[in-house]
């Protein structure tokens, strides 16, 4: 009773937000469409709002990712045991060394020796935690001359994290927000003829003191146009506030065209065939300050948000047909529930 009660708060507390001027029948009448439209398409009470549903019908509706239709994607084209190369930092790095082109060490490995020489090179470098998502638990960390490394290195031990270089990134890049390494998230499927097609990309600032610039750690994205690497759309955050200019630095975010983007779409499609088993990632990538592409990690169940929020467009149609031919080498029965097919 409790899960209904508090997801009824979460339903009230939305509908406050995004409806301030609503009277009581709108609200009542947005309530119910909420519990009816997450039974129907398979959604979160996030999706319905964040995507704007209480405007759309349902043809417009039916083509957005959400939670049901993401876990679709996720279980058709990735490989359940291969995934864990993407959830933990350590077997990615592994992984795709060639293409992290930053300097790490996992600290349930490494010597104190391996540590120190790490240091020597690196005063400053992120800690990050071994799994995780959405930029949760990483920080910056300092060292000083005569700072307690010895000390630094057990505490870092018993917290089972990874440090790694601090990227300098290229410099028009860095304009967006300099206190975080603005990336680009790059979503990636892997066809049944060995293709690998471009689906997505999205450009993600930090916004503030954050040294991460997570979409879900207030950070903003706006949508890249695949062709062209230009932003074509405002820049959104997770309470769906937008920006044209970057809030922090007033640098204009619709019409920055991404450097070396060809460079960027070439060394996504080169990573993306590193595990065939995992089809569908969503890749994070950073432009280093001499113009290397750097991935930072790929994502083997990438939020769908950051790529359907900034221009409302709804991305299931780019995925139905794909996920047909990938169903096809596998024969069995479609999956079909209370009448909705979901390929």
């Amino acid at each position: 009773m409790g899960s209904v009660r508090g997801r009824a708060e979460k339903i009230k507390a939305y509908i406050r937000d995004y409806m301030p001027e609503a009277n009581f029948f709108l609200r009542l009448s947005v309530f119910l469409d909420v519990v009816w439209a997450c039974e129907f398409y398979g959604g979160a009470i996030d999706d319905y709002f964040r995507y704007h549903f209480f405007l759309r019908s349902h043809a417009d509706r039916k083509n957005f990712i959400v939670w049901k239709k993401r876990k679709r994607i996720i279980n058709t084209c990735n490989h359940k045991e291969d995934r864990d190369i993407f959830n933990t930092k350590s077997r990615f790095n592994k992984t795709f060394a060639a293409f992290v082109g930053r300097e790490w060490l996992n600290t349930m490995e490494c010597s104190f020796e391996d540590f120190a020489a790490f240091v020597s090179r690196n005063k400053r470098f992120f800690v990050k935690p071994v799994a995780g998502s959405f930029g949760w638990g990483v920080r910056v960390q300092e060292v000083t001359d005569n700072g307690d490394l010895p000390g630094l290195y057990h505490s870092l031990c018993q917290e089972k994290v990874l440090v790694e270089e601090i990227i300098e990134q290229w410099a028009e890049m860095a304009e967006f927000n300099p206190i975080s390494v603005n990336t680009l998230r790059v979503v990636t499927l892997l066809g049944t003829d060995g293709t690998v097609k471009v689906m997505t990309a999205t450009l993600r600032c930090g916004n503030g003191d954050k040294c991460a610039d997570n979409f879900h750690h207030n950070g903003i994205a706006s949508i890249i146009d695949i062709p062209s690497g230009i932003v074509t759309s405002t820049g959104v955050d997770m309470e769906s506030r937008r920006f044209i200019l970057h809030p922090v630095s007033g640098k204009p975010i619709i019409g920055f065209k991404v450097p070396f983007w060809d460079r960027i779409l070439a060394t996504v499609a080169a990573a993306a065939q590193v595990v065939p088993t995992v089809r569908y990632v969503g890749w994070d990538v950073a432009l280093g300050k001499d113009g290397r592409v750097i991935i930072i990690e790929g994502n083997s169940a990438a939020d769908p948000d950051v790529t359907q929020m900034p221009d409302q467009v709804g991305k299931w149609p780019l995925y139905k047909q794909e996920l047909r031919k990938i169903v096809g080498m596998h024969p069995r029965k479609v999956s079909i529930q209370k009448g909705r097919e979901y390929y």
